[in-house]
This record gives structure tokens, sequence and C-alpha cells, in this order.
């Protein structure tokens, strides 16, 4: 499941000035710069590609790949990675593509990060999201990574959150950002990951979840 939010802060003024007609030609200055709306879009989308799903770390060839009811349909629903079993890794192909745009003239910070850590609802345990869950870089489509490939950790923000329930998406309250998962000197952007899921041997049954928040900020 994710949560994304946007922000973008541009502050332009606009003046001018131009001198009445007269007998008398005066010249002088105008100055004019422009309001500039300031524009931040981004668009997430799941399961981003056909053969999406959760293949388990294997040796030779790979599984076809798999995922919950909750993953309906290429495009859709939330990244769901099905019936998994503690101590074993997993690879979510085509989990998310994030493409921004902005009218930022020095580029953008992309954030990711966990609301919470990895929740389970039958006995309200939790592992640490930042051992748990983990993004790869994928691509739009060819992807070949595994339950093997090198991940980076997704953290638990520092942040206040407010909501955050299975069927509610949370809001982080950011007083600073954490280290980005992208930056970019451009002005738009496209992201494409996969998920990474190594189940603690020690995780108890149940149906886990965890909201991961995205935002977008000028550099």
């Amino acid at each position: 499941m994710n949560r994304l939010v946007g922000g973008l802060t541009a502050i332009a003024m606009c003046i001018a000035t131009l001198a009445p007609a007269s007998a008398t030609v005066v010249s002088g200055p105008t100055t004019i710069t422009w309001l500039a709306t300031p524009i931040v879009k981004l668009t997430l989308t799941p399961n981003y590609n056909a053969g999406y799903g959760s293949i388990k770390a294997v040796f030779g060839t790979q599984p076809a790949p798999t995922h919950g009811a909750d993953a309906p349909s290429v495009g859709n629903g939330a990244v769901d990675f099905g019936t998994v079993l503690a101590g074993n890794s997993y690879i979510y192909r085509y989990a998310m593509h994030l493409n921004v745009f902005t009218n930022s003239a020095t580029g953008f910070n992309l954030y990711g990060e966990g609301a919470a850590d990895f929740f389970n609802q039958d006995d309200s345990s939790s592992t640490p999201v930042s051992q748990t869950v983990f993004y790869v870089h994928s691509t739009a489509s060819g992807d070949s990574n595994t339950g093997f490939t090198p991940g980076l950790p997704f953290q638990k923000t520092a942040a206040p959150v407010t909501g955050g329930g299975f069927a509610t998406p949370p809001t982080i309250t950011y007083g600073g950002y954490p280290a980005p998962v992208a930056s970019t000197s451009l002005a738009t952007g496209d992201f494409y990951y996969d998920y990474e899921m190594k189940v603690p041997p020690a995780a108890t049954a149940g149906s886990y979840f965890v909201w991961i928040v995205y935002t977008v900020v000028p550099q």
C-alpha cells in the first residue's frame, strides 16, 4: 500500500511601472517580473506493468510472479505480496512507478519512508520496516531483479503521523525531511521501483501492512 503527498514552495512578485504620457518624454526604468504559479504533480502507479507480483528468492529459474487480492490488475490496488513464509525473501516486480512533474528550475528531491513499522493486524505485533521492506531500482519493462538483488531499506518516519490504519491513509507532518530516495536537477522525472521483503524468521502469522509515503520537494 502506498500514500503520496506533494509539496512545492515558490514565491514571485509582479511589479511594473510606466510613466504617464506628457509633452515631455521622460525615460525611466520598467521592471517586470512574472508571478509564477508553483506546480508539482506526483503520479503514483502501483503494479505498473504486466508480470507484476511477488517472486520468492530461489536459485536458478525464477517462479512466476504471484500477488494477493489487493493487487487486482495492472495499474491498480496495493502492492500485495500475498502469502509469504517467515525466514524467506521475496521481490515484488513492477511495484511502483512514480512520475514527477514540476516547474522547479533547480530540480527536486523525492522522499519515501514508512509511516509506521510493518504491522500485524491479527496480533498487533510488528517488525521494523527498515529490516523488512526494501526498494530496488527497476525499469519500465524487462525487469530482471530477483529476491537476491541488493535493496535499500525504507526507514520509519521520525515525523508526527496522523491516521494510517489499514483503510486509512496516513498524514505525515514534516518539520524536516529525511535522506531522499532520489534526487535530480531536472524539473521532471520517472522512477521505477521493485519492492523487496525479507520476512524475519521470528515473524508471527497474520496479515501485515505498512503505508509508504512519497513526498516531492523542490531543491
